[in-house]
């Protein structure tokens, strides 16, 4: 046990992990004062105290941590009142108890146990990701609620001689959500809820965002008229590469990337192209190639683990495969690490080049289960990280056995219907890796097998490559195929001879001057 005092404490904490079972919690006492507490995606657990008639002192504020549990008490020895303003990491468990102050909380709640006699609520939470159950021994006088939200009122019979109020969610019981709040009072005054959206920057996204977020990948982000067709003679020179960044750009003109992989005709990976072994078609009209770069070109690689219940039976092995790919990554690589599991996605880790703490992290992944919306999670996994890369050598692994809850009619299936993510598959600036898709029927009902064809359609419009096995125990036949694969991926780029960006789809064709090698890239773009 520690015990510190501060007016002001903060404390860097390891990052917590929003898979972890219920641990890091933290308790707050203060009978007079108010409690503000904000939860942040920032790895830090902050306290500060402001007095109502002289400063906070040192003294005013006992912090006692025991393991991952710590308590808060503000119990100044002269009744100063003091109000509390905390900023905690996503992911703590909180509980709160006052008198007569306030209690506010704000952010992405994971658990909030809260008491107050007469102090006022006021909660900001995304509400169709949260669940509220309070409960008062007298109706509030002003309760105030988000537009749109709805919340059921009743006086409730908890005994025989004692009626209370409750106000409760009226989210469906089935519906996925995140987080809690349990709030018991005795006459509070004001009950506020306000509308805090899941921040684009949360490591926890609800597997039913997914519909959306795929609506903004294929929906241009601005919309800006074509620009005119470049002048004769110099605009040439508008032109210019490195081969440090490997980066093309022109001025007056716009560019497509593609990632494209290559290979011999006995998938040895094909290394050493330059621009002038690739042939692009676009509609028939052959284009310029005026970039192309592999080994020269970082690579931004993406593990999606599904750790839903259907996978359970191989999660070591899971664990072990997923250390394996991050070994696969160069020195000028990034790996990022998103796993889909209690129904929700997780950000394991953004792209990151610390390949030693990336594996510590994967190691303390925790036995978690739950239902399969495996193509949402793969929605949210491309747009986290890799949508914001367009051009760059991107690749998707997702270790899954592929059996969306579509598939097995399940509850909680993907929001996002199968054929509209194969649609968009062909047009993300990534390639997809599935992998781990056994080639038995483990489950029954031909589930397997309609998985893995999924996963090969979706691999086949990305241009990427399915991996099967027997099993998870049986990938390490896998692994030097996908580092073969990896090293044969090249960015491909050119200036389309047509500059009117008018939506329309574009068929693309990519072919290799040099003889014996295969070519393998997304079908076509839409000119946005």
């Amino acid at each position: 046990m520690r015990t510190c005092r501060s007016n002001l404490l903060t404390c860097l904490l390891l990052p917590l992990l929003a898979l972890a079972a219920p641990a890091a919690s933290i308790e707050v006492h203060n009978p007079s004062g108010a409690v503000s507490v904000t939860f942040s995606g920032k790895a830090r657990f902050q306290i500060q105290g402001e007095g109502a008639t002289r400063p906070a002192r040192e003294e005013d504020i006992q912090i006692t941590r025991l393991g991952p549990r710590t308590v808060v008490r503000c119990e100044p020895a002269d009744g100063e009142r003091i109000d509390l303003k905390i900023e905690v990491p996503l992911g703590f468990l909180l509980a709160v108890t006052t008198e007569s102050g306030a209690i506010e909380v704000n952010g992405m709640v994971r658990q909030a146990v809260l008491r107050t006699k007469t102090g006022d609520i006021r909660l900001g939470a995304p509400w169709q990701a949260t669940r509220l159950q309070l409960d008062a021994d007298t109706e509030p006088a002003n309760v105030i609620t988000p537009e749109g939200a709805k919340f059921s009122r009743n006086k409730i019979n908890v005994a025989e001689s004692r009626t209370i109020w409750r106000m409760r969610d009226r989210l469906p019981n089935r519906h996925v959500t995140y987080g809690e709040f349990r709030v018991t009072t005795e006459s509070p005054g004001e009950i506020r809820l306000t509308e805090i959206p899941i921040p684009p920057d949360s490591p926890v996204k609800m597997h039913w965002q997914a519909p959306e977020v795929l609506e903004a990948i294929l929906t241009p982000r601005t919309k800006t008229p074509p620009p005119p067709p470049p002048a004769p003679g110099p605009a040439e020179d508008a032109v210019h590469a490195t081969e440090e960044e490997g980066a093309v750009f022109r001025s007056d003109v716009r560019m497509v990337n593609l990632v494209v992989a290559v290979n011999h005709e006995g998938d040895e990976p094909a290394t050493n192209l330059a621009e002038g072994d690739f042939t692009v078609v676009e509609n028939g009209v052959p284009q310029e190639v005026t970039f192309a770069g592999s080994d020269n070109v970082p690579f931004n690689l993406a593990i999606l683990l599904d750790l839903s219940g259907s996978t359970q039976p191989d999660r070591a092995a899971m664990m072990a495969a997923a250390k394996r790919f991050v070994s696969l990554a160069g020195p000028r690589d990034r790996v990022a690490v998103y796993a889909l599991a209690g129904d929700t996605f997780h950000v394991i880790s953004n792209l990151t080049d610390d390949f030693d703490a990336l594996r510590r992290t994967i190691e303390r992944l925790p036995p978690v289960s739950g239902a399969s919306p495996v193509y949402d999670a793969i929605v949210l996994g491309y747009a986290e990280d890799l949508l914001e890369h367009p051009g760059e050598r991107n690749a998707l692994i997702v270790i899954s056995d592929g059996i969306d809850n579509q598939v097995s009619h399940q509850e909680n299936p993907s929001k996002v219907k199968f054929q509209k993510l194969a649609k968009a598959a062909g047009e993300m600036h990534a390639l997809i890796y599935p992998v781990f898709l056994v080639s038995g029927e483990r489950f029954g009902r031909n589930w397997s097998k309609r998985g893995r064809e999924r996963m090969q359609q979706l691999a086949d419009a990305s241009g990427g490559r399915l991996f099967p096995a027997e099993s998870i125990d049986d990938l390490e036949p896998v692994f030097p195929l996908i580092e073969a694969e990896l090293r044969s991926v090249y960015s491909v780029a050119y200036y389309p001879k047509n500059q009117n960006f008018d939506g329309a789809w574009r068929q693309v064709e990519v072919k290799i001057k040099r003889p014996g090698l295969k070519v393998r890239a997304r079908p076509g773009y839409y000119a946005r």
